[in-house]
């Protein structure tokens, strides 16, 4: 799907869940969902791209993955509705360890929607009021943690020097 598409199925999203058409939100987040993190990963590879433009692609993950989830959850579909929050979360934090320009340029804003979805993933995870839910949450702060790690292991501002 291209671009243009995925952001008119998104526009659409977003109107029919103001109006209550919960069904075909659900579907209209899926399709948008499905094809976004590729046109993210495209943006990665464009030289061309600016950072305005790739901040609006990750804004729309961000937004459609929260809808997405919360009619998921409000569908009785509790494991969907993490699997969404939860794969949204992954793309944010691989690609907060890019190393390329306009990752650090959005660095500030990927941090900031990542922790976003994470919170959401917290709140989802409390209101389940089962144990199961609050280990996996548990995991994934663990990894939250080594991944800024991993983040300010491979910032250059950061680099160890090696003496001989």
């Amino acid at each position: 799907m291209e671009l243009e598409q995925c952001w008119m199925r998104y526009l659409k999203a977003e109107k029919l869940m103001e109006h209550g058409y919960w069904p075909e939100a659900h579907q209209l987040y899926g399709e948008v969902l499905d094809n976004l993190p590729n046109h993210i990963h495209q943006a990665l590879e464009n030289e061309h791209i600016k950072p305005c433009q790739f901040s609006c692609l990750l804004l729309g993950l961000r937004d459609a993955t929260v809808a997405q989830s919360e009619i998921l959850n409000q569908m009785g579909q509790q494991q969907r509705a993490f699997t969404t929050l939860n794969q949204s979360y992954a793309l944010l934090q691989f690609i907060s360890l890019e190393t390329s320009d306009l990752v650090q340029r959005t660095m500030t804003l990927i941090d900031n929607k990542s922790e976003d979805i994470l919170r959401h993933m917290g709140a989802f995870c409390h209101a389940q009021r089962d144990a199961q839910w609050m280990l996996k949450y548990e995991h994934i702060q663990k990894a939250h943690h080594h991944f800024a790690k991993l983040r300010v292991t491979a910032d250059p501002h950061h680099a160890t020097h090696l003496l001989n």
